[in-house]
């Protein structure tokens, strides 16, 4: 390895193991219960089943990242969240290498490459991508897509047909972790282009990809097939699409999820988040005007330089091309889908950057206070997820209710019958937040975590937020309150 790469590296690992300690030490909550809940009857031997038919349940196929991997944790570390956390932590350092080394085979520069891997490790994504343990179908896709984009460039480079086979076997692999990796040749055309500038091979290089991804359209039902719910339905419109890829841009920049839901007509701010995260507002507000402001400060200031860079317009056209399967679900969007597109945001981020601090004293002045801009935001919003994130409080309360269960109800008989019951002192949040019995059903998954917690598929959990069957004998019913830790 490169030992200047090397001493990249060491530093920028260092700094994504710092802000995500909080992450790290979360609980399980809700679909990480339902997918664990759905392979805790299943065996080694169970695998190969997995790549020809979807479980009870279970609607994209992904049978690598979820059933096959899901499988293979439980079977070794059983309901232990910490290794769960840590392969997520791990899969996020790979991509940061494996993003480092591909910018280092289109540019000699290192400092495109630190200003990449820096913008990349103190991203807030990073602390969702490890409290929603699912992450891990994008990460690992991100991962094989990285790896087949490295073969890609190799096999361009020295034209040993073993690269390309290792290409197309890391996008299938890609494949069967998240279905959105099928947009991964449109890159590879990209990268032929920027490093070959000719038409010779071009249907030789590329066809194998567009079989591949052909097969996997025709053949699975992740994508010909979606979901009935109202979230899954794609929407065409150019405002939405525009709207929702505004909105992938501004996570991007390092502002929270949540923020969404604080947005009202004519991109008016609600008061409610002024009044509850005032501080967050204060700080983190002008630093993002700071932020795009001297970015385009300096774009305008080395115009000539920036917008004829190839580089950079390859890096642009990556990130549009790896966001768009998302762009048509505008009520279906969340953060943790810019495992991918991320790379190339912060790629090119880092060619401005790296331009601006290459040129003179005030530009690369400019180029320090947008670093400083975006660790400052990035800092807060994963201090603001540790306390208002989804994914977050959610393990917290699950934490409590798991370990409050095990320690009142040990052994519970065959088939128990749980009632989940409200707090009377649950405070109302909203009409569609609803009471504590309904967040326990969403942060419990169900029955699904108490069959997982007392291995036993035949338990009933109800909810009173959703109503008690009228055939229940409610003499053998185990009442239980859901008290929370917020």
């Amino acid at each position: 390895m490169d030992r200047n790469i090397l001493i990249i590296y060491i530093p920028l690992v260092l700094l994504v193991f710092l802000l995500q300690i909080n992450p790290i030490s979360s609980y399980f909550s809700q679909d990480d219960f339902f997918h664990l809940r759905i392979i805790m009857d299943k065996e080694f031997r169970d695998i190969p089943g997995f790549f020809v038919s979807s479980l009870e349940g279970q609607t994209f196929y992904r049978p690598i990242s979820r059933e096959t991997y899901n499988l293979v944790m439980y079977k070794l570390f059983d309901l232990n969240p910490l290794p769960f956390h840590m392969v997520n932590l791990g899969l996020i350092i790979l991509n940061l290498v494996f993003m480092s080394k591909i910018i280092r085979n289109l540019t000699s520069s290192l400092v495109i490459v630190f200003f990449s891997g820096l913008i990349f490790s103190i991203s807030s994504l990073h602390s969702i991508e490890i409290y929603y343990l699912p992450s891990v179908q994008t990460l690992l896709s991100t991962a094989s897509a990285l790896l087949s984009i490295i073969f890609f460039t190799k096999f361009i480079q020295v034209g040993n047909l073993n690269y390309l086979l290792a290409s197309i076997l890391f996008y299938s692999f890609a494949l069967f972790c998240h279905e959105s990796a099928i947009i991964l040749p449109g890159i590879l055309f990209l990268i032929y282009f920027f490093l070959k500038k000719e038409y010779k091979k071009l249907i030789f290089c590329m066809a194998p990809f567009a079989i591949v991804a052909l097969i996997f359209f025709l053949s699975t039902s992740s994508i010909t097939n979606l979901p009935a719910q109202e979230v899954y339905k794609p929407v065409f419109q150019f405002s939405k699409i525009f709207n929702t890829l505004g909105w992938y841009m501004l996570w991007s920049f390092g502002m929270p999820e949540m923020l969404v839901d604080f947005i009202g007509p004519k991109l008016a701010l609600r008061d409610q988040f002024i009044t509850w995260y005032s501080y967050y507002a204060k700080i983190v507000f002008p630093s993002l005007f700071i932020t795009i402001s001297l970015l385009l400060l300096i774009i305008w200031s080395l115009r000539q330089r920036i917008l004829h860079n190839k580089l950079l317009a390859f890096f642009i056209t990556a990130f549009f091309i790896s966001i768009s399967p998302f762009l048509f679900f505008p009520q279906h969007k969340f953060v943790y889908y810019l495992s991918f597109p991320i790379i190339w945001f912060s790629a090119a981020l880092a060619i401005i950057l790296a331009a601006g601090w290459r040129v003179g004293s005030i530009t690369k002045l400019l180029s320090l206070i947008i670093i400083l801009s975006f660790i400052i935001i990035s800092y807060q919003t994963i201090s603001l997820n540790t306390i208002t994130h989804w994914a977050a409080k959610r393990a917290k309360a699950a934490e409590v209710l798991i370990a409050e269960f095990r320690e009142r109800y040990p052994n519970p008989s065959m088939g128990s019958v749980f009632y989940i019951t409200d707090d009377p002192d649950y405070p109302n949040i909203a009409k569609e937040w609803g009471s504590s019995s309904k967040q326990a059903f969403f942060i419990l998954s169900g029955s699904d975590a108490l069959q997982l917690l007392y291995r036993d598929p035949k338990i009933k959990v109800y909810y009173q937020a959703n109503g008690l069957p009228n055939n229940i004998d409610k003499a053998k019913i185990i009442n239980f309150m859901a008290r929370f830790p917020y």
